[in-house]
């Protein structure tokens, strides 16, 4: 009879596991940084080309410019940890603290102007159906609303929430649900019922020609794609955030240690894989409208042809006909998520309503 001992089991990953989430964060991030630093030059070259920038536009550059921190950071925390903690993993207590300030700063500003975005559609359909630019009145509180996440990080800095050792974050989980967790929570709720409130709305005024200038097919594919756009968004935030947020759960429940790491190692996968890639994803979303375009005058050319114009292309082709050219503005963004869609009583009104339009989306 054989008295050896059966071999004890371990939750603890090893070091090879871990150089695989790192290896798959970091080439996610930077497919990330890729299509964020895209969208803020297509952004930024759009307003040297159309001498304005929608609303849009600029929580879209916020956006952007908040997840190429965020994914730079997710692409180096794990080097910035102390040294022995981790695979790789080559910091000291400074680089911890910079770490932790780095992901709350960046984290949760790109979450928050997720939320910001959210808003914003809400508010432009309200516009569209109660005739009044709300965009106008409430996009700098948008704005100001995501700077809760610089405040936070440097409290934390302030007040010592942040751990100089792993896991370089915040350790009290009470601080971590209130800082981070519930922000997150308003976040996905903010998005839920935004986006019933826009189908509805959608459903039921805005796709009604009686809120259109003029019978137009044009104005009703415009109304359908800002919906598509709006929905795209929000799913790919959804994705992407999802299992950071079930992985932030687990490691409570858990307890944050190498010793139970193995019971959520595969949702720690999925979080290294899907958090950085809001760019990559943001980027296919935001150049859309452009491609669509680009596409249509160039149905024989290849895709990467469409996407190097829509991209670099200033002069983007208009999808409406030549009587239409003093209603459908010539920036697709002004179009999709114009505010101000009043019925004009004649030609020269359907001039000042164009006029009008630009005018409130201007910087």
């Amino acid at each position: 009879m054989d008295d050896q001992a059966p071999p004890t089991t371990s939750d603890e990953i090893t070091d090879g596991q871990y150089k695989v989430g790192y290896v798959l964060q970091t080439f996610s991030a930077s497919l990330s940084v890729i299509g964020s630093s895209a969208i803020v030059y297509k952004i930024l070259r759009d307003r040297a080309q159309y001498k304005t920038m929608t609303p849009y536009d600029r929580i879209i550059l916020g956006l952007s410019s908040c997840d190429i921190l965020s994914s730079i950071t997710l692409a180096i925390d794990h080097f910035l940890y102390p040294i022995n903690t981790y695979a790789w993993a080559f910091g000291n207590s400074a680089t911890c603290l910079l770490a932790a300030f780095l992901l709350q700063l960046s984290s949760m500003w790109a979450i928050y102007y997720n939320c910001a975005l959210s808003y914003y559609f809400l508010l432009t359909v309200l516009s569209q159906v109660r005739q009044k630019n709300l965009v106008q009145k409430f996009e700098p509180w948008l704005h100001l609303s995501t700077l809760y996440a610089p405040i936070t990080a440097i409290t934390g800095i302030l007040r010592g929430w942040f751990e100089d050792d792993d896991p370089c974050y915040i350790a009290d989980t009470t601080i971590l649900w209130i800082i981070a967790g519930i922000p997150t929570l308003f976040t996905y709720f903010s998005l839920i019922i935004n986006n019933i409130v826009i189908y509805a709305l959608v459903r039921k005024s805005v796709g009604s020609s009686d809120n259109i200038a003029g019978p137009s097919l044009a104005r009703e594919r415009l109304k359908r794609e800002a919906a598509t756009l709006m929905f795209l968004y929000i799913g790919c935030f959804f994705i992407t955030v999802a299992p950071g947020f079930i992985l932030q759960g687990l490691e409570t429940y858990f307890g944050y240690n190498q010793e139970n790491y193995g019971k959520i190692y595969a949702w720690w996968i999925l979080f290294s894989i899907f958090q950085p890639l809001q760019g990559f994803f943001n980027f296919f979303i935001y150049i859309k409208p452009a491609y669509t375009r680009f596409r249509a005058a160039n149905p024989n050319k290849p895709m990467h042809f469409v996407v190097h114009q829509a991209l670099f292309n200033p002069d983007i082709p208009q999808m409406n006909s030549p009587s239409e050219q003093s209603i459908i503005p010539a920036n697709p963004n002004e179009a999709l998520f114009n505010t101000n869609f009043r019925r004009p009583s004649s030609s020269s009104d359907s001039s000042s309503s164009s006029d009008s339009s630009a005018s409130s989306h201007s910087s």
